[in-house]
């Protein structure tokens, strides 16, 4: 089965609405809690957090915090008699800020009754989706495709078989699909749909892949990949800041909120450092595929991203100007997709004015676990 427009996606274009229906998604937690009652999936579990552990602890969104992480996530380490595990989206690990947005590998031959296993253990949620032939994927906004939807046997390519977005904390999700019909199906995540993987299932278990086959090239697809996000990254952060000069002598400053590449999300802000005076406006402007938030929080809660708040724009419309006190917020800045014939700049823009020499923090509600967050040093 080939799933209709696999690569056509825009990724940027369905996450954008995903955000403001996140709530319905506590049923995947409680699912989840259902799982638990089996012996063996804890095993199971147990053995994959604790491979995973380095991999999905959370650390504050800094430089200093992200650069601990060294190592590379690793694949399975011990091969299970009919289960094949595939790793759904990682964080590089010596950048949290870069997403790599694949299944590793993202295509795999399995014999016939192999139980593939995917393992969603990064710190942005993901879905492994499998969506019956001559079936298009729901429209953006859809909570249909939020929630799990679990097989309820062995797959054939006849149903739609979900995982539901995972995970939405810190804790690893497995999702289990038995394939006993011969065929090659296609699946994606929902949020991402440019993140798309194939498994072809075989009579002849002497033409499947090994555990080993599947790790090696998980791997060397994860190391390409990062390439292509870390080299993105450092074109990210090394552009000059772009300004205007207005005409009371004040200056507007803009800040790139992300970047996007076919295999990654840039899960940061640019410029690193610009020379903002008192009075100066700096304008937050997303041409990424992702959509973002520019949040000041000054002490205050920072609301949830699976709730309506990470929507709202407060106190008001832009521009506003900040201070250190109160709570802003720019609700979800869209992104440019498709990519250059998005919605217009302003729509994509919110404005801040800076009225006093001191640091203004902000982060990305959506993307606080991936570090998203920078601040404004006025003189």
């Amino acid at each position: 089965m080939t799933l209709p427009g696999s690569r056509s996606f825009v990724r940027g274009g369905v996450v954008f609405m995903v955000i403001g229906l996140l709530a319905a998604l506590a049923v995947v937690t409680a699912c989840g809690d259902d799982d638990d009652d089996d012996d063996d999936d804890d095993e199971d579990e147990t053995t994959v957090e604790a491979e995973t552990e380095e991999a999905t602890e959370e650390p504050p969104a800094t430089e200093e915090a992200t650069e601990e992480v060294t190592e590379t996530p690793s694949a399975t380490p011990e091969a299970e008699e009919g289960v094949i595990h595939v790793r759904a989206g990682l964080n590089d690990p010596e950048d949290i800020t870069i997403a790599v947005l694949e299944y590793l590998p993202e295509s795999i031959t399995v014999a016939v009754d192999t139980t593939v296993r995917w393992e969603l253990s990064s710190p942005e949620p993901h879905s492994v989706s499998f969506f019956p032939e001559g079936q298009q994927p729901p429209p953006p906004g859809d909570e249909s495709v939020f929630g799990p939807t679990p097989p309820t046997g062995p797959f054939d390519g006849t149903a739609f078989v979900n995982s539901g977005l995972a995970p939405l904390g810190p804790e690893p999700v497995e999702f289990d699909v038995v394939f006993a019909t011969p065929g090659t199906f296609s699946y994606l995540c929902v949020i991402h749909p440019l993140m798309t993987g194939t498994v072809t299932v075989v009579e002849d278990e002497a033409e499947a892949d090994t555990q080993t086959d599947v790790d090696q090239r998980g791997d060397d697809e994860l190391e390409q990949w990062l390439e292509d996000g870390r080299a993105a990254k450092a074109d990210l952060v090394a552009q000059e800041p772009r300004s205007e000069a207005n005409p009371d002598g004040t200056t507007t400053w803009y800040v790139e909120m992300g970047a996007t590449t076919e295999h990654t999300d840039i899960l940061a802000f640019a410029p690193v450092d610009a020379p903002v005076a008192v009075g100066d406006t700096v304008v937050f402007v997303n041409n990424s595929l992702a959509p973002h938030t520019a949040t000041f929080a000054n002490g205050n809660p920072i609301p949830p991203p699976v709730g309506p708040e990470v929507a709202m724009v407060v106190p008001g419309p832009s521009p506003q100007t900040l201070n250190t006190t109160d709570y802003f917020n720019t609700g979800l800045l869209p992104p440019n997709a498709p990519p250059g014939a998005g919605p217009p700049e302003a729509v994509r823009s919110f404005a801040f004015v800076v009225p006093e020499a001191d640091q203004f923090v902000y982060l990305c509600i959506l993307h606080v676990p991936s570090g998203m967050e920078g601040s404004i040093t006025a003189e």
